[in-house]
């Protein structure tokens, strides 16, 4: 996550400038069963957020009008599913750019990766409170806590990668690992921001979870033209 962490098409771009080759015959071959569990991982956290977009059963025998003013009461539940899917989503594509600079595994590796999955696998249950309770302060403070944690936890990961090139290709650059520090940061920075409003009662003026989604779509769009610029000039 991350010029900002809700960009996957940044992370991929700065994948592309570290201007490292990552033939996979170099890797421990345990990277790659750790990086199979990883994605089943993701795969299953992004699949369980949909659990929860089910027709109520008050709403079951509905028809025209009705159905339709229960479908748009849904709209909080359908809110934090697309923001849990594309922040799951990301951390996917950042927790992937970061290991094809792996080359080497060990215990502590191992562990915080698991770590994360942990913390990834967590995150459709807040999702499934605050899709409830949208409105409730403790709601999105346990919400926005659970994204911070697995942001934290994910600048960890690479913290533990590049500490003295152990694990690390050794020709990385330093530019490269200087970005990704940085860019490691942006997320947990917002989300204590966030904390920091809803603290303060910023809900009484606007839901702090829709300025979440304003962020996270904002950095989508501004990744995907950073990522369109680089290819330009690549090409150029």
């Amino acid at each position: 996550m991350y010029r900002s962490m809700l960009s996957g098409g940044l992370f991929i771009a700065e994948h592309r400038d570290a201007g490292v080759a990552t033939p996979t015959s170099e890797r421990d071959p345990r990277l790659e069963r750790l990086l199979f569990l990883s994605d089943g991982v993701y795969a299953i956290a992004l699949t369980l957020l949909a659990v929860e977009l089910v027709l109520p059963e008050s709403a079951a025998d509905l028809h025209g009008g009705a159905l339709l003013d229960s479908l748009l009461e849904s709209w909080p539940r359908v809110l934090a599913f697309l923001i849990s899917f594309t922040v799951i989503a990301n951390f996917w594509v950042g927790h992937n750019v970061l290991f094809q600079h792996v080359r080497r595994f060990d215990g502590g590796l191992m562990w915080l990766a698991l770590l994360q999955l942990l913390c990834v696998a967590f995150i459709p249950y807040p999702t499934s409170v605050i899709g409830q309770h949208i409105v409730d302060p403790v709601a999105q403070q346990f919400y926005f806590a659970t994204l911070l944690l697995t942001g934290l936890v994910m600048a960890t990961l690479w913290l533990y990668m590049n500490s003295g090139r152990r694990l690390v290709h050794p020709d990385l650059s330093q530019q490269f690992v200087r970005r990704t520090y940085l860019i490691s940061l942006i997320l947990p920075a917002i989300l204590l921001v966030l904390m920091g409003l809803v603290a303060v009662g910023i809900g009484r003026l606007i839901n702090p979870l829709l300025l979440f989604a304003l962020a996270t779509l904002s950095f989508i769009v501004l990744g995907i033209l950073e990522w369109r610029g680089e290819e330009a000039e690549g090409r150029g």
